[in-house]
């Protein structure tokens, strides 16, 4: 959330230096943030897919699983796995989230993300995706030093939903086998709505 929020706050004019975060339950405010929009998925500011996000008490968005599984199964670091058996499900994942402040002109939110310890470090399943390899199903899981988040812009009436990416956890739900895989620096990953379509 603080990286998404310092990104946000710093594309802000120099007119919002009257606004003042503002941190609370916010259980009772109802906006306009919900609706479908369609978006683009970007890493270092380079586009790597497009996606419809539909938010209701929920975000449900599709994942650029393509980009996602080259980092973690094709790239030459894991390059065990070859490309052409592997299925992608393309399937939309529901993300819970929590609004947490806001202030004339945005809303802030934060995922309802599974905390664990792994290898003795705390670290957040902000998502999950399914992959078929070879025929078996992999879930793999994203793991996160901290939580995703999401900011709704009132100005523009739309969102940008960020997670950081520091492992990938791979599951065999064939045979239950585990494996944490590091990508080569962690990996901050954005949704960016364009429009609203409904």
């Amino acid at each position: 959330m603080a990286l998404l929020t310092m990104c946000w706050l710093a594309s802000c004019s120099t007119d919002d230096t009257n606004d003042q975060m503002v941190v609370y339950d916010l259980e009772n405010i109802t906006y306009g943030g919900q609706g479908i929009y369609e978006g683009e998925w970007t890493v270092n500011k380079q586009v790597v897919d497009t996606a419809r996000l539909k938010v209701t008490n929920v975000f449900k968005v599709r994942l650029p699983e393509a980009y996602l599984g080259f980092l973690c199964f094709e790239e030459e670091y894991y390059s065990s796995v070859n490309p052409s058996i592997i299925e992608y499900r393309k399937q939309p994942v529901t993300l819970s989230y929590i609004d947490q402040g806001y202030t004339t002109n945005a809303i802030f939110s934060s995922f309802s993300s599974t905390e664990k310890s792994y290898n003795g470090t705390m670290l957040f399943t902000n998502v999950s995706f399914t992959v078929a390899i070879n025929g078996v199903d992999h879930q793999v899981d994203l793991l996160s030093e901290e939580p995703g988040s999401a900011v709704f812009r009132n100005d523009n009436g739309l969102w940008t939903i960020g997670i950081t990416i520091n492992n990938f956890l791979v599951t065999n739900t064939q045979t239950h086998e585990v494996q944490m895989r590091a990508p080569h620096a962690p990996i901050a990953l954005y949704y960016n709505a364009k429009k609203r379509i409904q």
